[in-house]
């Protein structure tokens, strides 16, 4: 009996495949890895801005305990309901956070909503907006645990915010309450 060097065509395109199968298994696993580190990396951001700002918050408390709206950080005067203004005071507090320089910061966005005559007596937000349908849905997960919400809204003073968020293509944002005003009383 003679010995065959080499493989045949059927043994090469069966290896082929099952490569092929195994890259696929691969790349899908690793999407969706990214999908929930970048989650993680949201939440994480999310968590770190509304620990700087209740330290804002810490550091300015008798001004706004009181029916001022404006604070003063690094100098500069903020009016935290003008929402061309507040911006720049959420971009301000970032310097209470671990990494004040990073680039991210710059898709966040604070708002303070309610009709209190004073800062506390109104709800605090911070959010972002969410590119990818995968982190969403990943997000979409971890609603209740995180307590993370579709939209910022006004919260009355003996109330508490019901978790109701939905994060669909039409509305990529996610919310997370910094200060609810039920907590000044």
């Amino acid at each position: 009996m003679k010995l065959r060097k080499g493989f045949t065509l059927v043994e090469l395109l069966i290896v082929i495949v099952i490569i092929g199968i195994l890259a696929g298994a691969m790349l899908l696993a690793s999407g969706a890895a990214t999908a929930s580190a970048e989650a993680s990396n949201i939440v994480s951001n999310l968590r770190s801005l509304q620990s700087a700002s209740l330290m804002l918050f810490a550091d300015h408390m008798d001004a706004l305990q009181g029916t001022a709206t404006t604070v003063t950080i690094g100098g500069s005067v903020f009016d935290m309901l003008d929402s061309t203004t507040n911006g720049q005071a959420f971009r301000s507090l970032v310097g209470y956070t671990s990494n004040p320089q990073a680039l991210v910061w710059n898709t966040y966005q604070f708002a303070i909503l309610g009709d209190a005559n004073a800062l506390a007596g109104r709800a605090w937000w911070v959010g972002t907006s969410v590119a990818r349908t995968d982190v969403g849905n990943r997000l979409q997960g971890r609603r209740e645990g995180v307590q993370l919400y579709g939209t910022p809204f006004a919260i009355a003073s003996n109330a508490t915010a019901v978790a109701t968020p939905d994060f669909i293509s039409t509305n990529p944002n996610v919310w997370m309450l910094i200060r609810s005003p039920a907590a000044v009383n």
